[in-house]
């Protein structure tokens, strides 16, 4: 390996950029890219994820019964966890990652678990532990070691990119066609799992939207950017299609901290959403302005689900203060009914408080702690990227890269993450009105926001490691 970086670096000059990054990258086991003619190179451990991820978010299976019946999404899991293993083992290394975020998440699942005896139906807790957290878990175990490079989590994201564009497609021609509408012209997702409740789908289209942005934003690749800004016009539709009021506040906040983490908050880009908005508005039913009002006027809620959602928050509250410790077990709030609870059969739509009720305070400390790593892991790679961009810049003569990045990796992470803090901040806020604590959706964004942070922070160790190895070879020498 030393002859390897002293050539590389050389004696005593400025390493060559490309070639110092290249050997960067080797030093942080970042993958080599894929060839056919290398069949050996093939990571599985992240072809399993991929696979896994195009089968979770496209869903071919609710429309063909053989592929649900096979359990493709499974079996993806299972290999990509394999070769996983097979590979740490490989490099004598520990069977996974360990990261704070992932002993939150297994946290989050040992409370789950313990709380089981002590569950309103013990079996009905275990089985939400068995048939869905653990999935969850492993999933986002796959992530934390197989997400290791930019290029991964570029090609990740444009998974889901694309996902979300075939359904956001789906749900204007249902609304178009007057089909899969629910609850007075409300389009419902015509995928099932976490898509198929018009909130959830608005919440999912308001959490992975900036994603959409992120790559009309980046320069370069014409036709990638011309497609990313289609599926944005049609997820923001699907978002009104379903006429959320969740899905608009999470919209409202999300574009607001979009705007701001990538500064595009400037005079031409405040005059187009102006016009945008005159344009758009007059287009807009009657009945999304009466739904729209009723988040502040009850009177023009005529479902009355505004009053039973304020009853359901008061009864997860409720329910929290009398099991404060255990709760009342995982999925139990809608089977609990305890003498004068007055609604039954239903959940708590509030993702916090339904994790409060449930799995009680220290679940609920778990929770709070995997959002804001997800939060804290976005902030964190967006300012880290912008103080080194910043100290180049103030330099006269031109420096090595100090993290080890290309300007083109530099560039997509840095806008990647002001996507997630902007993608983060839309799951919250629709989360306060839809118990979603358990679905894909957090564990997703939490894993594309701290892979990022990793893969900054494994590429700068291994620059800098690089560095002082060819140093000591050249005073060797």
């Amino acid at each position: 390996m030393r002859r390897v970086e002293r050539l590389t670096f050389g004696h005593g000059t400025h390493p060559p950029v490309r070639t110092a990054i290249a050997t960067a990258a080797e030093l942080a086991h970042e993958p080599k890219p894929f060839s056919f003619t290398h069949f050996e190179t093939w990571d599985w451990g992240w072809g399993g994820l991929l696979i896994f991820s195009i089968l979770l978010f496209f869903r071919p299976q609710d429309q063909v019964t053989a592929l649900g019946n096979a359990h493709l999404s499974e079996v993806a899991a299972i290999i990509g966890l394999s070769a996983m293993v097979a590979l740490n083992s490989k490099r004598r290394e520990p069977l996974t990652r360990m990261t704070p975020e992932l002993i939150g998440v297994l946290g989050l699942g040992l409370v789950m678990l313990i709380t089981v005896p002590t569950s309103f139906w013990p079996g009905g807790s275990f089985g939400v532990f068995k048939e869905y957290y653990i999935k969850v878990a492993l999933v986002f175990m796959l992530m934390v070691n197989t997400i290791t490079s930019p290029r991964r989590i570029e090609r990740i994201c444009w998974v889901i990119v694309l996902a979300f564009g075939y359904i956001s497609l789906r749900a204007w021609f249902d609304y178009a066609r007057g089909v899969n509408l629910v609850e007075g012209g409300r389009v419902a997702g015509a995928e099932g799992g976490f898509f198929e409740n018009p909130n959830d789908l608005a919440l999912n289209l308001v959490a992975f939207l900036p994603l959409a942005m992120m790559y009309v934003k980046r320069p370069g690749a014409i036709i990638k950017r011309l497609m990313s800004a289609g599926i944005a016009v049609l997820m923001l539709g699907a978002i009104v299609f379903t006429k959320s009021r969740s899905g608009m506040l999470g919209m409202a906040a999300m574009f607001t901290v979009y705007l701001l983490a990538t500064r595009s908050l400037k005079p031409a880009v405040i005059l187009g959403l102006v016009v945008g908005a005159l344009l758009v508005v007059p287009a807009m039913p009657q009945s999304f302005w009466d739904r729209m009002e009723s988040i502040t006027d009850a009177d023009k809620d005529t479902t009355g689900s505004r009053e039973e959602r304020r009853q359901l928050m008061e009864q997860a509250v409720t329910v929290f203060l009398q099991n404060p410790i255990t709760g009342i077990g995982a999925g139990q709030f809608q089977n609990y009914g305890p003498p004068g609870q007055a609604k039954k059969w239903r959940v708590t739509h509030n993702a916090y408080l339904q994790v409060a009720a449930e799995l009680g305070i220290f679940g609920l400390l778990f929770f709070l702690y995997i959002v804001f790593k997800a939060f804290s892991a976005a902030w964190w790679t967006r300012q880290h990227l912008n103080w080194i961009y910043r100290r180049r810049s103030r330099k006269k003569v031109q420096l090595e890269p100090e993290d080890g990045l290309t300007a083109d990796e530099r560039y997509f992470l840095q806008t990647h993450a002001a996507a997630m803090l902007a993608a983060m901040t839309g799951w919250f806020i629709c989360a306060i009105f839809a118990s979603v604590a358990f679905n894909w959706t957090i564990y997703y964004l939490l894993g594309l926001s701290v892979t990022s942070r990793d893969i900054v922070r494994a590429r700068e160790r291994a620059y800098a490691k690089a560095k002082r190895l060819a140093m000591q070879d050249s005073v060797a020498a």
